[in-house]
């Protein structure tokens, strides 16, 4: 690890079971209250404790560090474009899965440098899990509650003929008809998994999935830990440009939406074929 980088796990993980610890409190309320932002998204008091306690926390860490969050003030582009250093941070990722209530939350974290993510952290409260990693770091890894870190890797795509797919619970998943078509097609057997927040990302990263099409909006805070981690594993985010598949990047354009996006675990494999039309 270099050692800059590898210098900032440990409070990292420390402000992450912070800002989870909070969360919980939330979670453990009968009644929690949601409120609708601009854009129709929930927000609760749970993304926004996390939120402060995060950014004060990051502020400590790296004085001068831009913080970007997801419950933050967005600064305009002409000010961020000039940004080459800073962090990008989803407080609470999956607020519909904690509001329904399926574990399947977490807090996200990443240090973006020059519009790519260099270190990630994402963080699931109630299993008390920690992914990390990233290309500052030379790999990736996960930590279940008080365990030791282990090291993670992606697999080859689809041993013996069967691809492991991650979908999500609420959106995007009719979106998807025609590409799992061709999946069922190439494919001995794909089955499919139902999973929440920046989790599917994860799961692509330690080997138990193969890939996680996302043809749905999000924003850049949704993926740049998960990035992080999964490109420190050995797999990447990719993304159609000009009919060719390239990295997702970040804090290049006035809005923060995401392209659609594939996160794949075996670069190596022919994936152009596979989701590219015509090709």
């Amino acid at each position: 690890m270099t050692t800059q980088y590898a210098a900032l796990t440990e409070p990292l993980k420390q402000l992450c079971n912070k800002a989870g610890n909070a969360i919980l409190e939330v979670y453990a309320l009968d009644d929690i209250q949601v409120e609708l932002k601009a854009d129709n998204s929930p927000v609760t008091t749970a993304d926004r404790r996390a939120h402060r306690i995060i950014a004060d926390g990051l502020e400590q860490l790296s004085p001068g560090v831009p913080v970007l969050s997801e419950e933050g003030t967005l600064p305009a582009f002409s000010t961020r474009k000039n940004w080459g250093r800073y962090w990008l941070v989803d407080p609470l990722d999956g607020t519909r899965e904690f509001i329904d209530r399926t574990h399947e939350f977490t807090v996200n974290i990443a240090l973006i440098e020059n519009n790519q993510p260099v270190l990630g952290m994402v963080y699931a409260p109630v299993s008390q899990a920690f992914y990390y990693g990233g290309k500052a770091l030379h790999g990736a890894w996960r930590q279940l509650g008080g365990e030791s870190a282990v090291a993670i890797q992606t697999r080859p795509c689809a041993p013996v003929g069967v691809l492991n797919i991650a979908l999500s619970r609420h959106s995007g998943r009719d979106n998807l008809t025609d590409l799992l078509a061709r999946f069922e097609q190439r494919f001995s057997e794909v089955h499919q998994m139902v999973v929440g927040s920046s989790l599917k990302t994860c799961l692509v990263a330690e080997g138990s999935l193969d890939i996680y099409p996302r043809l749905w909006p999000t924003s850049e805070w949704d993926t740049a830990a998960g990035q992080a981690v999964i490109e420190g594993a050995g797999g990447k985010i990719l993304t159609i440009i000009n009919n060719c598949l390239e990295p997702l990047s970040y804090n290049q354009k006035e809005s923060l939406l995401n392209p659609d996006f594939y996160v794949i675990g075996d670069p190596g494999a022919e994936w152009e074929s596979l989701l590219i039309q015509g090709c």
